[in-house]
């Protein structure tokens, strides 16, 4: 009996451009609640899988859990046709069987390798591979695309250059891109982008999304692309020997169990983010306000704070009178094998660029965690001025 190939939609793009939150949203409408997600992701720490699972069933690296194949560190550099493979049959094994696929890749994929994987199993095929542009940063680094194209001269700062080449060889391969924040700019500023991802892809489908976002629907009339075309411009631009990410840029993961003073990080993040760390993204604790599960992400200049939840550390004081004695018991035996003065309380945060300037900015981390005398005064009740934003967008 023939079986009907599995649609796969590849979700590209360069560092915040939009993707999760796009995939996110693809998946709550609900012919997609159950189509299985593939993260890409080159960080040690896969905070994307984290966010697209289910509680009950997180991540598992390597592996198909709760229809999420976390492939993140090795996973997605050396080990990523045959991770990727084994994702599959473990997806082709799904009861019911998935009638589409989605793959969110690493802002720093090159694109030919990871197309190589996703179509080496025969009963899937390559729906769309979608890039995603933040329209915002094309305007702000790139001059709108021109840098992408050659029309204008070459950036002098070395790690926006190797940006600019990664992003136009994911777009090359696009047969879909979609312009993400372009209501954060001028409009004449997007016609000149328009016109630059024309001419680096005449072919691809081009969306604009601005905070309505796009509509998986809405790309349906656009041809899947062909293994064939893929191959011929992969050997065009001499790109069938490279690696699966960019060269020279790297993952490192920092973590402490201490809080960072809120003003020394305010401080790092406003002199020590260099161009060359393209992204860092994870969980985080401020020492102003300990009961909350902070999520950061940081693409170039830009910054999210997120109130992502609440340490069980901070729930299990009971402040509002709301959990049973019960829950109580539960929540202080499971934060028995936690820190003895911060319990499930923690800094996790993965660091990816070019290595001076993950080495510079992790060290600038580390010295705005807290010191031991400003430990003793968060633990006695001190108040620690905080530049961060007051109300903070829930996730």
């Amino acid at each position: 009996m023939h079986i009907k190939p599995v649609p796969i939609i590849s979700l590209c793009g360069f560092l915040g451009s939009g993707k999760t939150t796009l995939l996110r949203r693809w998946r709550s409408d609900d012919g997609n609640k159950d189509a299985p997600v593939i993260v890409h992701d080159l960080s040690e720490f896969g905070l994307d899988a984290e966010l697209l699972a289910d509680e009950s069933s997180p991540p598992a690296l390597g592996r198909l859990v709760g229809r999420v194949a976390a492939l993140h560190g090795p996973h997605a550099r050396e080990h990523l046709h045959v991770s990727l493979g084994r994702a599959l049959d473990e997806i082709f094994e799904l009861n019911p069987a998935p009638a589409l696929v989605f793959c969110e890749s690493t802002g720093a994929a090159l694109p030919w390798p990871l197309i190589k994987a996703l179509t080496q199993d025969k009963r899937f095929f390559l729906r769309h591979f979608i890039v995603t542009v933040d329209a915002l940063n094309l305007h702000r680094d790139f001059a709108d695309g021109s840098i992408l194209t050659g029309e204008a001269s070459e950036l002098q700062d070395i790690a926006l250059r190797h940006a600019s080449e990664v992003l136009a060889e994911q777009i090359i391969f696009a047969s879909v891109i979609i312009l993400t924040k372009i209501d954060m700019i001028p409009k004449a500023a997007a016609d000149v982008q328009v016109r630059a991802l024309q001419k680096l892809q005449p072919n691809a489908t081009i969306a604009l999304s601005g905070n309505a976002g796009i509509n998986l629907p809405q790309l349906e009339p656009t041809p899947a692309p062909k293994f064939s075309v893929l191959k011929k411009l992969a050997e065009q631009f001499g790109l069938t020997q490279k690696s699966s990410t960019a060269n020279n840029v790297e993952a490192i993961v920092f973590r402490e169990s201490r809080p960072f003073h809120p003003e020394r990080l305010y401080e790092a993040c406003r002199n020590k983010l260099g161009t060359g760390l393209y992204r860092t993204k994870g969980f985080l604790w401020l020492a102003s306000r300990s009961g909350h599960v902070l999520m950061w992400q940081q693409s170039g200049s830009q910054i999210s704070l997120e109130l992502s939840g609440y340490w069980r550390a901070e729930i299990v004081y009971n402040r509002d009178g709301n959990l049973s004695p019960e829950e109580v018991d539960y929540l202080n035996a499971q934060l028995k094998t936690n820190h003895p003065v911060f319990g499930d309380r923690h800094n996790e945060l993965t660091l990816i660029g070019l290595k001076a300037d993950r080495e510079s900015f992790a060290l600038a981390l580390k010295e705005a965690i807290c010191t031991d005398e400003e430990v003793k005064a968060w633990q006695n009740g001190e108040v620690f001025t905080d530049p961060w934003p007051k109300s903070l967008r829930r996730v």
